[in-house]
């Protein structure tokens, strides 16, 4: 395992000089220092930043250094912006602003793509437009007209994005492993889980066949729902790198002006569009994880219409119970329920004072005490509720992250199409609906049937396994894991020691070996052999493995 890991470290080392140099050059070398990274560095001894970049803020040149780096780094970028319990409101609001913007690609290489797809570009479409829409670091987007008439849009992936992007992933799994080994903050947040989570974003926003069965759950969830348009895929135009999407014209959200000009209700739209996403989490618990303005439009009837369905958000049915649990008693002021939802919800509860925590959040819900519902600021509320998550240190599921960003950005956008409007007010009856469906006989008696099956399954099992643990402990194979930080810390401490001794004995016999051999005299056939030049060349390779294998084990 270290040895692949070793091969694929000197394979990527130019994007990992490339990875340094823009996070030096925006101003974070002192990171590499703090976190004890001079490998990273790669012989980078100064900050070139300039004096603008240093007065800039340090959350605005971490976006534009992922911005340099490209649509990876964007990527997680973008994933950070979701995760309130981990980052401050300033490197929120920097990296929700994150842009990926890139030169497009030439038609020539669209027709290839589409060619290798099976897709015909001269007998398939009547008309495709060679100039694309819009240009993104993932794929960029066509109008065309089908052959049978129907007007499209095509989506087609970038030439090479698999490569690089795979490329960026098995170097920052490589970064989480250095950083989790440096940082206790980072270690308990486990970075590498957020690398994991980017990874299977990523890999699920590069193949296009995913993107289109995300429509086609939307398509099938809102058929009953007139508010609504979801765009029809073209299957037989579609596959892993190109997407034929319905062309559905509408206004963008954000276009306030031209929504008044054709005298659209924009109040009504607002309402729409809050419905739409409730309807999402109650009904279905799959959402539309990305409904800023761009992404949004209004069609005719003041009909909600959603693009890009590359990244949504799964919420089972039993954290759904969970989470609207949550909600209710933020509503509701029940601190005791918000108390007992924080910790039934986190999964690091070995730590937190349950009583230290209802205090803290009677706190936060005396803020909001005898304010109607439909003065209560959903954003503020949620934001103090994850800066209270984490003053707890409570790590929060990433999906449930997922949804609060998502009502964070719905509120930010409807404010400007009808400012009055309350998402909590809108909330209320859905939240009851969703209670009374719990409460509900045929669900009772579905739960307690898995419930049945469940114990019976435990029931079944439970003599064998008494039986094998009995055996075990007669055989005395039965082991007792005892973790102890000060244990750990004195192997850490141990391994740096013997690794330095085995770096300083080797250097030892470098040089006697090499001293020895260089004062040999005569005529024999040994003194007439390079073997010092040999020897000294084959020490100082081990020497440097040796150090190599110490840096790469984050242990010096």
């Amino acid at each position: 395992m270290l040895l692949n890991r070793s091969i694929n470290t000197v394979k990527h080392l130019p994007r990992y000089r490339e990875v340094a140099n823009v996070f030096i050059k925006y101003g974070f070398a002192s990171a590499y220092d703090y976190l004890n990274l001079p490998f990273f560095r790669l012989g980078q001894k100064t900050d070139p930043v300039d004096q603008r970049g240093r007065r800039k803020s340090a959350a605005r040149r971490l976006r534009n250094a992922f911005e340099e780096l490209g649509p990876t780094y964007i990527k997680m970028g973008q994933l950070l912006s979701t995760r309130a319990d981990w980052l401050n409101p300033e490197f929120i609001e920097e990296l929700e602003h994150l842009q990926d913007q890139v030169p497009s690609f030439p038609l020539e290489q669209v027709q290839a793509i589409l060619a290798e797809e099976g897709i015909d570009l001269k007998q398939d479409f009547s008309f495709f437009n060679p100039q694309p829409m819009a240009a993104a670091s993932i794929g960029q987007v066509h109008e065309g007209v089908l052959s049978s008439g129907i007007r499209v849009v095509v989506k087609v992936k970038r030439p090479g994005i698999d490569d690089r992007i795979k490329t960026d992933l098995e170097i920052l799994r490589e970064i989480s492993v250095w950083l989790e080994r440096r940082s206790e903050w980072i270690r308990f947040y486990k970075f590498s889980e957020i690398v994991d989570e980017l990874g299977q974003a990523l890999v699920n926003e590069l193949d296009f066949q995913k993107e289109a069965r995300n429509i086609e759950i939307f398509y099938a969830n809102f058929k009953d729902i007139d508010t609504v348009i979801i765009p029809k895929v073209f299957w037989e135009y579609s596959g892993q790198r190109v997407l034929t999407m319905e062309y559905v014209e509408g206004v963008k959200i954000s276009d306030l002006a031209r929504l008044k000009q054709q005298q659209y209700d924009t109040g009504r739209i607002a309402s729409h569009i809050v419905k739409a996403l409730y309807h999402q989490i109650y009904e279905h618990g799959f959402f539309h994880a990305d409904p800023h303005p761009g992404n949004m439009a209004v069609g005719e009837g003041e009909r909600i219409i959603f693009y890009d369905f590359g990244q949504v958000g799964i919420i089972e049915e039993y954290d759904r119970d969970r989470y609207t649990t949550l909600l209710i008693g933020m509503m509701k002021h029940d601190v005791m329920g918000v108390t007992r939802s924080l910790l039934d919800i986190a999964d690091n509860t070995q730590q937190i004072s349950p009583e230290e925590l209802r205090r803290d959040v009677a706190n936060l819900s005396r803020k909001y005490y005898g304010l109607p519902l439909s003065q209560i600021n959903v954003a503020e509320a949620l934001r103090e509720l994850l800066d209270l998550s984490a003053q707890y240190r409570v790590r929060l599921p990433a999906q449930l992250s997922l949804l609060i960003k998502m009502l964070m950005t719905i509120e930010s956008t409807i404010a400007g199409l009808d400012p009055t409007l309350s998402l909590v007010d809108i909330a209320v009856p859905y939240g009851k609906k969703a209670v009374k469906a719990r409460l509900a006989g045929p669900r009772i008696k579905r739960e307690l049937g898995e419930l049945l099956l469940d114990y019976t399954h435990i029931a079944r099992r439970l003599p064998q396994d008494i039986s094998s643990i009995l055996k075990k402990l007669h055989e005395g194979q039965i082991t007792i894991r005892v973790e102890d930080s000060r244990v750990e810390k004195l192997g850490i401490k141990l391994d740096l020691i013997s690794n330095r001794l085995s770096l300083a004995i080797i250097l030892a016999s470098l040089i006697i070996g090499t001293s020895m051999f260089a004062n040999l005299s005569g005529s024999s056939l040994l003194s007439r052999l390079p073997i010092a030049e040999l020897g000294f060349i084959l020490a100082l390779l081990l020497g440097l493995f040796l150090a190599y294998s110490i840096l790469r084990s984050g242990r010096f």
